[in-house]
């Protein structure tokens, strides 16, 4: 696995990861002054886009972010959304670059020295290691670009796959999918489709007569049978 060395040079908050989700966002817990308790808050990351579970590569990408961060805990960079002007998604999820503490990652194998060790960006080592695509529209720094040019290069994690559909774009299709699915189950005939109502039945039911067809041919009857057997000729 490759990792990504990094100092961070902002304000960082620690939580710990409850549970993955999936590539690209895990659950934790933040304190809430208000209530005076902890709340259970999903986290997505900011400048990445893992693929969706039911894409090929998606629980391979979860089982890696799995184990980076997984039962351990991690410093959030907060970041603000765009599209909100908050520190939140239009899904509710807070947006932030997590980054592995060195006091929660594994020593060394060898230690050197001259080694110095420095905190983990989690996200730039889901697109070195080729799990991740990189959300450029959110401007993010150029070494997750050049990190998913190498990752391409030397077609690791998704990229060794022959096609790539990004996640977004699957997730149109998807939507797409079921837009006419439903369009499909709305245009179904009905058991009575082309049999117009009439006038109201004569028996004062409520019901209307409908065209119907029988073994002596066409006759009006009314669209409360059973309950109501008024029948005329057509």
């Amino acid at each position: 696995m490759l990792t990504a060395p990094e100092q961070p040079d902002f304000e960082m908050l620690r939580v710990p990861v409850i549970k993955v989700i999936d590539g690209d966002g895990f659950l934790t817990r933040i304190y809430h002054p208000g209530r005076g308790t902890a709340v259970e808050v999903a986290i997505r990351l900011g400048f990445v886009d893992a693929p969706e579970m039911d894409q090929p590569g998606g629980p391979e990408a979860q089982a890696f972010l799995q184990s980076i961060i997984g039962g351990k805990s991690v410093d959030l960079a907060i970041l603000t959304k765009m599209d909100t002007g908050g520190i939140v998604d239009r899904h509710g999820r807070i947006v932030a670059v997590p980054y592995l503490p060195v006091a929660h990652q594994d020593p060394p194998a060898t230690k050197r020295p001259w080694d110095l060790r420095l905190p983990r960006n989690v996200e730039l080592e889901m697109v070195l290691n080729g799990w991740a695509w990189v959300l450029e529209r959110y401007g993010p720094d150029e070494r997750y670009i050049e990190a998913l040019e190498d990752a391409q290069q030397c077609r690791r994690g998704i990229w060794a796959l022959d096609s790539n559909v990004h996640p977004w774009e699957h997730k149109k299709r998807r939507y797409r999918v079921s837009k006419a699915r439903r369009q499909g189950t709305d245009n179904q005939p009905s058991l009575f489709a082309g049999l117009e109502p009439r006038r109201d039945c004569p028996t004062g039911c409520g019901g209307k007569l409908l065209d119907r067809s029988g073994r002596f041919g066409q006759f009006h009857g009314c669209s409360n049978f059973p309950t109501c057997r008024y029948s005329c000729s057509g």
